[in-house]
């Protein structure tokens, strides 16, 4: 518990439970209590419901592994909201010296944090890091159960097919399940099959030998041999064409394989990860993806919820967004009303976590104002945002196939035109702040505006300096 002697803070460690509620008769004693329901004495008696005689319980935080449940009827009873699930992070004390220094200080949280949501204290809240700034969070019963799958998968080495639509984040609990693995101190790495044609695949995934082929100047390893005793994550494995479905078959049943150019095989040892947001069963029945490989990468399925099914973790993740954000930016955390807030668990979400993750940002950077109501409203009402709805295409000629199409891509460019320069012109042509309100990214909005031609009004323009 450095944590808490970095920030001044001195803390005593007590197995007795006899001992503890002796020092609590001084409501001075501590500023707050973590009670570990691990410790056997615990697990008998009626101690929580003593400790909550003698002390707020606000400021009693329960410490306790996933899964344990038999002091959960007593903490509801007595109020007790305050939870950390093992293993323990260090947010998890940072969170603890929050209640501490706002208990001292007399005053309220930060809105941008404790005011967040109303049901902030509701529901227990797991949240545990992983490398490279990100985060897995659950604070639903279905997100839970997901959590204590991956602890009983981690330990058993076997493939893993993860299920979702796009943006549930299937990369966190792909990272997630290789830190509880027994290859946890190996390499884990990733690669996103549908963003690479089958040639340039093979050559990421296997490697190639100098002058294997044009450019190939040196020798460089593939995916699979960097990953070796570790973990390789093969995102949007449903989009792999058939001969590299093929190949990798190959690897998955042998343990070998080839560099593009080489004579010799390799071994390798890795945990493979699949996820895919493909209906793998349908695809298989289409003769577009391999009933074997199905069978071979899916010992194991995770399917995680869409996030309009977990609306209850909203303000939970809006929270950590807001923190994360603010630091990115350099801004100050924004604080998220009521109103919005409601708004935002009411809105479905399509693009479930990275599509919340880029409103958060969009709010960061124009605060909390009228405009954002507004837009939430209308995407609740199904009227904003550029996602063509899908059109069946009717007729066996092939001419008249193709003039449906030709009429579908036009209706779509025509629509997603006006909205981008509606955009554009609701935020002054700043293409930034219309990148994030239209929910893609800055490069495809400054292609769409040359595809399109679009120009400022200059109208609007003339308007916007005389403001």
């Amino acid at each position: 518990m450095s944590v808490f002697e970095a920030e001044g803070h001195s803390y005593q460690t007590i197995i007795d439970p006899q001992k503890i509620l002796l020092l609590l008769r001084d409501e001075h004693s501590c500023d707050v209590l973590l009670v570990d329901m691990e410790l056997p004495s615990l697990r008998t008696g009626r101690f929580l419901e003593e400790v909550a005689s003698k002390m707020d319980v606000s400021r009693l935080w329960i410490i306790s592994p996933m899964g344990t449940t038999y002091w959960r009827n007593d903490a509801e009873r007595l109020g007790i909201r305050n939870v950390i699930w093992k293993p323990v992070q260090r947010h998890d004390f940072e969170r603890v010296l929050e209640t501490v220094s706002v208990r001292k200080a007399a005053i309220l949280p930060a809105p941008a944090v404790s005011q967040i949501s109303s049901k902030r204290h509701d529901t227990p809240c797991y949240i545990e890091d992983l490398p490279g700034g990100r985060y897995f969070l659950a604070a639903c019963p279905a997100m839970m159960k997901l959590y204590e799958t991956v602890c009983l998968l981690a330990a058993v080495d076997v493939p893993v097919l993860i299920l979702g639509e796009s943006g549930v984040g299937k990369d966190v609990v792909a990272a997630l399940l290789h830190k509880h693995s027994l290859r946890s101190s190996a390499c884990y790495s990733s690669l996103n099959c549908a963003a690479l044609p089958p040639d340039l695949l093979e050559s990421e995934l296997f490697g190639y030998e100098a002058g294997a082929f044009t450019g190939a100047i040196k020798a460089k390893a593939g995916k699979f041999e960097l990953a070796d005793h570790g973990t390789l994550l093969l995102d949007e494995i449903g989009e792999m064409s058939a001969p590299m479905q093929a190949k990798l078959l190959h690897v998955l049943q042998d343990g070998r394989y080839s560099r593009l150019g080489a004579r010799t095989e390799s071994h390798v040892d890795v945990r493979v990860i699949a996820a895919t947001n493909v209906d793998i069963e349908t695809a298989i029945a289409q003769n577009a993806f391999r009933e074997d490989l199905y069978y071979r990468i899916s010992a194991f399925t995770i399917e995680i919820p869409p996030l309009r099914e977990r609306r209850e973790e909203i303000p939970f993740l809006i929270e950590q967004l807001v923190l994360h954000h603010a630091g990115s930016l350099r801004r100050d955390p924004v604080y998220i009303s009521p109103e919005v807030m409601t708004l935002m668990m009411e809105y479905r979400w399509p693009g479930n976590l990275r599509e919340l993750s880029n409103y958060v940002i969009r709010i960061q950077v124009l605060g909390n104002t009228d405009r954002v109501k507004a837009d939430l409203e209308e995407r609740i009402r199904g009227t904003r945002g550029i996602h063509a709805a899908p059109v069946p295409v009717v007729g066996e000629d092939s001419q008249e196939i193709a003039g449906m199409r030709l009429i579908v891509r036009t209706q779509r460019d025509r629509t997603e035109s006006r909205l981008i320069q509606q955009a554009l012109e609701e935020s002054g042509w700043n293409r930034r702040h219309a990148a994030v309100d239209l929910n893609i990214s800055y490069r495809s909005l400054l292609y769409k505006i040359q595809q399109y031609g679009l120009t400022q009004n200059r109208h609007h323009m003339t308007h916007a300096r005389s403001a």
